[in-house]
């Protein structure tokens, strides 16, 4: 087994998962869905498509503009003055006139910045005389090297599906700091999936019974919440065949019209409820785990949190009931289960995405809570 550590981002804690499982296809797209084309380019094509704001600088996909240091972008510039080849460029086609950037943000805006609005004074080049310069400035035979310079370009053409793109854009994405598969998922399956997602995100039971310690920075929060909702939405005994996809399915069925609006607003209602009962329950040791009652505080715990939440959710009122009237033995359970069953202990730390310990936790999870409520001990 890993060995077993914490993050604590700015005082907010979640333990760290080992989910023992990437991005797998158990059944493989058809060729005909990834459309990436090669469209022969130079850079005076790129320079032009920035120019009348064919090229998309504020996607979903990207962080911030105009991370690179003049200098940076400068000798960016340089290496294009001196023929040299550029990095691929890769851009998903919304339509002729709209390229949404994924790959190459940063090199887009140091060509903006020098070619098209001439922000840039060239400075720190290694080998031409032309700090100082703007594009203007320079010579023309200069200016049309420029411009003439073969680029590639990578075009992931319009109708490629939303699975497709994040599998895509996971394999692009190793530059710079490496987005996480929650902040793919914002760029890939925007529409009513992101906009449900972001708005369980900020629900004041949700932040209540997790104590704030969630941080939404690189979007962990909503992470959480698309957790919640896949194994609501779509059922544990349905899970396969790793959780990247699994959440992406349920993401993909919520803004394809396969999920009802009648069952999403049953979620929304039961993902509060839920939040609400399992404060009431455990207060602020929600979703942490304990093995003993003297336990020191552990972090939130990923996994422990997807089977309470969403077994407490689908929780009916009478059992709600019951449940707030034995919670003392119902905690005792819980600990007194984690001590004597080794596997199921394990399945909260250790290979989390595999499917016989997400199915292993759920299960146990709910015949414990079953036994508490008829007030039988473990």
């Amino acid at each position: 087994m890993e060995e077993k550590d914490f993050n604590n981002l700015d005082g907010q804690e979640i333990e760290q998962e080992d989910t023992s499982s990437g991005v797998l296809i158990t059944q493989p797209f058809s060729p005909n869905d990834i459309k990436l084309s090669n469209p022969p380019m130079n850079l005076g094509d790129l320079i032009d498509m920035i120019q009348y704001d064919w090229i998309d600088f504020h996607t979903e996909y990207q962080r911030n503009e105009d991370l690179w240091s003049p200098g940076k972008q400068s000798r960016l510039i340089e290496s294009a003055m001196l023929g040299l080849r550029l990095p691929a460029f890769y851009f998903e086609e919304v339509t002729r006139r709209h390229w949404k950037i994924i790959d190459g943000l940063q090199r887009c805006c140091a060509i903006r910045n020098f070619c098209v609005n001439e922000s840039l004074e060239l400075c720190e080049l290694e080998f031409l005389d032309f700090n100082g310069k703007k594009f203007s400035d320079l010579p023309f035979d200069l200016k049309r090297d420029i411009r003439m310079l073969p680029v590639t370009v990578n075009l992931l053409n319009s109708g490629v599906p939303d699975k497709v793109k994040y599998i895509l854009f996971k394999r692009l994405n190793t530059g710079g700091m490496e987005l996480k598969p929650q902040e793919i998922r914002n760029a890939v399956f925007q529409g009513k999936a992101i906009e449900l997602v972001k708005e369980l995100a900020v629900n004041s039971a949700f932040l209540k019974a997790t104590g704030h310690k969630i941080p939404t920075k690189r979007m962990q929060d909503q992470d959480f919440v698309t957790r919640f909702m896949a194994f609501y939405l779509l059922g544990y005994e349905n899970y396969e065949p790793d959780l990247d996809n699994f959440m992406n399915t349920c993401l993909e069925m919520i803004n394809h019209g396969k999920i009802s609006e009648e069952d999403i607003n049953h979620m929304k209602k039961d993902f509060t409820r839920g939040m609400e009962l399992a404060y009431e329950i455990f207060g602020n040791d929600a979703f942490r785990k304990r093995e003993s009652v003297t336990d020191n505080r552990r972090p939130i715990n990923k996994a422990y949190f997807e089977v309470i939440a969403v077994t407490l959710a689908k929780v009916d009122e009478n059992d709600s009931v019951l449940i707030l009237a034995h919670k003392e033995l119902f905690r005792t359970n819980l600990i007194a289960e984690m001590n004597r069953n080794r596997s199921y202990n394990y399945s909260f730390s250790g290979g989390t995405g595999q499917p016989d310990n997400v199915k292993r936790r759920f299960s146990r999870f709910a015949e414990i809570l079953r036994k508490s409520i008829n007030n039988e001990t473990i």
